[in-house]
């Protein structure tokens, strides 16, 4: 799996109005406003994380890479372990699931890992990114409506320009006038990190498709998928040391000892002391000493994340899920102008305007139908009312 992607359902099936008095959906009700507000907080704190990791590790990439998906196997298997020996949970017909399915969905999860690991390193501003990863939608919409797999109304592709319109808001001003250069990257490098951050929607959307067709009608408990998935994952990135070596401005004979600094530096202890110019860029000197704590909130507020999304989609459903993703769009931009933060960012006018156009797509695109559907049925009741009356 990807470490942050959302491979979720995007609608839900209209159900009945609970009773509100029955002491289980009461209980219902209080978990679901539990989870709602902690995978706000949670989710909020991943996607600030995400980038505030990279600020410490800057120089190590692939290794921090190869640790926050390695992290997910000990975990999982520490799960699935015992439940095959004394649950029930992961079931004969489960284990039965041919390897291979695995393997293909942790290829494409691999491959869209690194390649959003790598572009969060080396796109300095962490609003943009958050913003970026909008772009799933429209190359979602798209490659499910190849495989048939979706079928959208008006106000989805309305909602999916809408946020397209929104990106080039924010991002042309910055290209033009050259804001969005670092002190180690130029305007034309980040542009391609940003082109392979939008790029990384398209295996992460073809996973989703893959585990929908290779899966079928079994239920599969998500830690066994995604314990698998994860050990595939992690060998692909082994297998992709050498392209990611030259990525990185690295020969192939610097990885392994670009591997171990890495490993120090996530032990707060610092390799690269004077920096340097490789390929016409700049290799900064290390600043290790808050890599210990970033990185370990990183994959701290990643794990309760996936479990809160699971939690949510348990007791609320993908729309409440969606309302709450939605919201940490313009939190997680305000978070990084916050004064003080590590790599703060300073919005400007232009940013604004894009993140509220981007935020009207995403509530056109996943709100719209369900709103129009409540209207349609509401008038309907009323219309039978007058009727009967």
């Amino acid at each position: 799996m990807t470490k942050d992607d959302d491979n979720i359902p995007e609608t839900a099936p209209l159900v009945d109005t609970p009773d509100k008095n029955d002491p289980a959906e009461k209980q219902k009700s209080r978990m679901l406003l539990i989870s709602f507000l902690a995978l706000v907080v949670i989710g909020l704190g991943n996607k600030i994380f995400q980038k505030l990791q990279t600020i410490p590790m800057y120089n190590y990439p692939y290794f921090l890479n190869l640790l926050t998906t390695f992290v997910y196997i000990p975990l999982g298997f520490a799960y699935v372990l015992p439940m095959i020996k004394w649950g029930n949970q992961i079931t004969p017909e489960q284990r039965a699931i041919p390897q291979y399915k695995f393997a293909i969905m942790g290829a494409l999860d691999g491959v869209a890992g690194i390649m959003q690991s790598f572009a969060v390193n080396y796109i300095p501003s962490g609003a943009l990114i958050i913003l970026l990863t909008q772009a799933a939608i429209p190359i979602s919409m798209v490659i499910t409506k190849l495989f048939k797999l979706a079928q959208y109304k008006i106000w989805n592709y309305i909602g999916a320009v809408i946020v397209v319109a929104g990106l080039v808001v924010v991002l042309v001003p910055q290209f033009i006038g050259g804001s969005i250069a670092s002190k180690t990257e130029s305007t034309g490098i980040i542009a391609v990190w940003c082109a392979v951050m939008i790029l990384s929607c398209i295996p992460m959307t073809l996973s989703s498709v893959y585990k929908e067709k290779a899966l079928g009608e079994v239920d599969v408990d998500v830690v066994y998928l995604n314990t698998w998935v994860s050990v595939y994952q992690f060998i692909l990135c082994i297998l992709l040391a050498i392209p990611s070596a030259y990525a990185t401005n690295l020969t192939v004979k610097e990885l392994p000892q670009n591997i171990w600094d890495g490993m120090r530096c996530y032990a707060g202890i610092n390799s690269i002391t004077q920096s340097h110019i490789v390929n016409g860029q700049t290799i900064p000197v290390d600043n290790c000493h808050q890599a210990p704590l970033f990185v370990t909130l990183y994959i701290a507020f990643n794990v309760g994340y996936n479990i809160l999304i699971i939690m949510m989609l348990k007791y609320g459903g993908a729309n409440m899920l969606w309302l709450a993703l939605t919201f940490m769009v313009p939190l997680g931009n305000f978070a990084f102008a916050i004064p003080g933060i590590p790599g703060q960012v300073h919005l400007r006018a232009t940013d604004y305007i894009g993140l509220f156009v981007i935020l009207g797509g995403l509530v056109c695109y996943r709100f719209f139908g369900m709103a129009f559907e409540k209207y349609a049925s509401y008038k309907q009741k009323k219309s039978g009312y007058t009727t009967i009356n």
